[in-house]
């Protein structure tokens, strides 16, 4: 607890902290370059956008395919994941009419495509 005080400023003059340890240091979220998992979600309904969010904050890549909801749940899902496409600024691809591939900003998608589609487009 001591050494958890003079580390902030907070105690005694027992133990002399280094100019490097008082400095702040930045907070940096670090994401491995190895991507080893996409996961898949066929969702039952919108509640379901909770395990699409969990995966994809984690950076992991998903593949969500929206068949199974009804046209107003398909959209609200759809309106969802392009939330979290730009809140983390991800990416995501229309894979067929049904089925949307959401990416974190690490990880490419390689696609004859060369055009990224806007979200009116993903929409449609």
């Amino acid at each position: 607890m001591n050494s958890v005080m003079t580390f902030f400023g907070f105690g005694g003059s027992e133990a002399p902290v280094s100019e490097s340890a008082a400095k702040p240091r930045p907070v940096t979220r670090r994401r491995s370059s190895d991507m080893s998992e996409i996961v898949t979600i066929d969702p039952q309904s919108y509640a379901d956008g909770k395990d699409v969010a969990a995966n994809f904050r984690q950076g992991v890549p998903v593949i969500v395919n929206i068949a199974a909801l009804s046209e107003p749940e398909a959209k609200r899902m759809l309106d969802f994941m392009i939330g979290l496409k730009e809140g983390l600024e991800g990416s995501l691809k229309r894979v067929t009419p049904k089925v949307y591939l959401l990416t974190p900003a690490h990880v490419a998608i390689s696609d004859s495509d060369s055009e990224e589609e806007t979200s009116e487009d993903l929409m449609n």
